[in-house]
Formats: C-alpha cells, sequence, structure tokens
C-alpha cells in the first residue's frame, strides 16, 4: 500500500525541527514551516530561489554557511555541527545542523539539512556553568584560607614538636630499664609522633602542586586510582569487588593529582566497610558537557551529624588519623574548576559524585 502524498506532506509539516532539502546545484527544492520559522524567512521566499542567494551574502552567519560548504565538500552522512545563526529580524539563536544525502544511481541527488534551535539549551548550558564556575571560586577562595591557616599551624607546632620529642628520647636514653619514669616519656613521645604527623599530613596539604593539566582518558586515571589500592588491601585482608561503567571521555585534568583523590575516596571506602568484601561501584559518564564520575560503596556509611564536616581539616572517625584526606580531595577537584558532592546515611553505603569540566 503506498502512502497518500496528503499523509507524506503532513508528516513533514508536523516534525519539531526544521527540514530542508537542497539540490547539487544550490537550489532549495524543499523546506517545512520549521525550518522556515527558525531561519527566519517565509516560506515563499524560498521559492526558486538557491542556497546562496539567502544567506551566502550575509556576513554575519559566516559560520552557519561554513557548515552547509563542509556538508556538500565532506560528503559525510550525519555531519553535525553547531553554530550561530542571526535571523533578518536580528534575532541570535544556538542551531544544531545535522547534514546528509539523497542519493540516486550513486550520484547525489539532494542535500538534506536538518536544523534544531537549541538556543535555550546553550542557554542553560551557560548558566549552569557560570555557576558552577562561581562556585568554584568560592571553594578555591575556602581552600585558599584552609592552606594559609594550616601553613600557620604547622609553622607554629613544628619546632616545640621537634624540641618535646628530641629532649625526651635523650632523656629517655638515660634511664634504667626499670625506672617508673619511662613510661611518662614513652608517653610523650607516642603523642609527639602523632603531632609529627599532623605536621607531615598539613605540610602534604599546603604544598600541593599547581595543577599540570593534560588531556587524559578518565578511565586511565581510573585503572591507576584502582591498583594503588591492592598493599592496604592485603594489609586489612580484604577484598574489593569493582563494578565499573565507563564511557569513552577525556577530560582535560592533572592525572597524578587525580589519581590521588580517586585513590583517597577509594581508600575511606575500603577502610570504613566493616565486611571483609567491600562493594564499590564506580560509573562514568557525560552530562550537559560535564564529566561525571560517581562512587557507591558499600561501607557504614556517614552519620548525619558528621556529614556536614567531612571535608574539613582535621575531621576524622579514624581510631588512627590526621583527617586532611577528604580535605585535600575537595582542594583537588576545586582546582580543576569542578565539584564533589557526598550522599550517605548509617547502615547504606557511600555515594560520592564528582562533576568535571571535559570542554
Amino acid at each position: 500500500m503506498k502512502i497518500k502524498p496528503i499523509i507524506l506532506r503532513n508528516i513533514w509539516e508536523s516534525l519539531p525541527v526544521g527540514l530542508m532539502v537542497i539540490d547539487p546545484g544550490g537550489e532549495v527544492i524543499t523546506i517545512n514551516r520549521a525550518a522556515s520559522e527558525i531561519l527566519g524567512y517565509s516560506l515563499e521566499a524560498f521559492e526558486g530561489k538557491g542556497w546562496g542567494d539567502l544567506f551566502f551574502d550575509d556576513e554575519k552567519n559566516t559560520g552557519f554557511n561554513q557548515i552547509i560548504i563542509d556538508i556538500i565538500q565532506e560528503r559525510k552522512v550525519n555531519l553535525k555541527r553547531s553554530a550561530t545563526y542571526v535571523t533578518p529580524a536580528g534575532k541570535i539563536l544556538q542551531l544544531s545542523i545535522t547534514g546528509s544525502f539523497l542519493r540516486e544511481d550513486g550520484e547525489i541527488a539532494g542535500i538534506v539539512v536538518l536544523i534544531n534551535d537549541v538556543t535555550e539549551l546553550h542557554q542553560a548550558h551557560a548558566i549552569e556553568k557560570t555557576v558552577l564556575e562561581e562556585k568554584s571560586a568560592l571553594q578555591h577562595e575556602r581552600a585558599e584560607s584552609i592552606k594559609n591557616l594550616a601553613e600557620g599551624v604547622a609553622h607554629q607546632i613544628r619546632n616545640p614538636v621537634t624540641a618535646i620529642g628530641g629532649f625526651s628520647m635523650r632523656i629517655l636514653n638515660k634511664l634504667d630499664q626499670d625506672d617508673p619514669n619511662r613510661a611518662y616519656l614513652e608517653a610523650i613521645l607516642k603523642e609527639t609522633k602523632r603531632l609529627e604527623d599532623v605536621v607531615t599530613a598539613v605540610g602534604s596539604y599546603t604544598k600541593l602542586l599547581q595543577i599540570e593539566p593534560k588531556r587524559v582518558a578518565i578511565s586511565e586515571v581510573l585503572e591507576k586510582a584502582k591498583a594503588g589500592l591492592s598493599r592496604r588491601e592485603a594489609e586489612l585482608s580484604k577484598k574489593i569487588e569493582w563494578t565499573v561503567q565507563s564511557e569513552p571521555i577525556e577530560v582535560i585534568i592533572d592525572p597524578g593529582l587525580f589519581t590521588h583523590a580517586l585513590n583517597e575516596l577509594f581508600l575511606n571506602a575500603l577502610e570504613f566497610c566493616k565486611e571483609d568484601q567491600v562493594s564499590i561501584e564506580v560509573s562514568v559518564f557525560e552530562d550537559a558537557n560535564r564529566a561525571n564520575v560517581e562512587i557507591k560503596d558499600s561501607g557504614t556509611g556517614i552519620s548525619e551529624q558528621d556529614r556536614p564536616y567531612i571535608f574539613d581539616p582535621f575531621f576524622t572517625t579514624k581510631a588512627v588519623g590526621v583527617g586532611m584526606g577528604l580535605c585535600k580531595v575537595k582542594r583537588i577537584i576545586s582546582e580543576h574548576n569542578g565539584e564533589i558532592t557526598v550522599e550517605s546515611s548509617l547502615g547504606k553505603g557511600t555515594q560520592v559524585k564528582i562533576r568535571l569540566p571535559n570542554r
């Protein structure tokens, strides 16, 4: 059964995107109403006109015209580009254009152009990008304040701790093995060691180098971060069960610093899980020109009272630890103009979401 021409015409006119067919000589064979409305011309304006007659003399739409030229010259099926377009009335649009071909007996019979007005979507992305940049700037400013505070703390503690530890050790070495004062000095040395660990951790945070960005695949960084946990798995007699779903996404990051950030997050999941088998699910995907890395674990989760403070310096719920790990993770993500959020509750594990620009 043949489809009646009127039905085809109704389908053609009801398409939500603009559709236009141009012959190899550049003449507009047919165009639907959506395309004429997007381009700002009446349907009658295209009758008997070539593409060049209407658009090529318009210097404001050079990029838009170049796409059509590229479609003709490259002769690629589903060649998709985007460009700014200025209508005859002066309205500025962001268009997504897809070109293909109609062939007859091996020869090109026509060029098919799909035109989609994505102005609102483009503006939404631009607003989102501005908000994220402003948020990132605030996070960076806060990180710099913490860095300056940490530098001051480390400087004020380092020399006294060194003196206390050194003199305590000298006195301890002069005491007999059965001297009751040895216990006091050993306690002093133990607590001095803890202070030295704090100074070392703070120094590591304050000396975090400027990022050296490179375009790399997130999957490569992810594999390096995973590999860095094998030693700790053995020490804790635990085994990680990995579930990884990763799209082939490339981003501009510092591979070393970002690997360190992911490794720290994985390490937290490993150490806070009470079971011998630890489940870590990693998902990498693209959304609205942002690269997303989501990490979900089967750990004990974070209490509602602790959740607001997990990125603060020196905050930790570990029996042994300084509490600078997640603070450093936050700073690394901020240095990459990204954002990190955590969703967690006790007994239900933790989900960490990282968003990065990938353009």
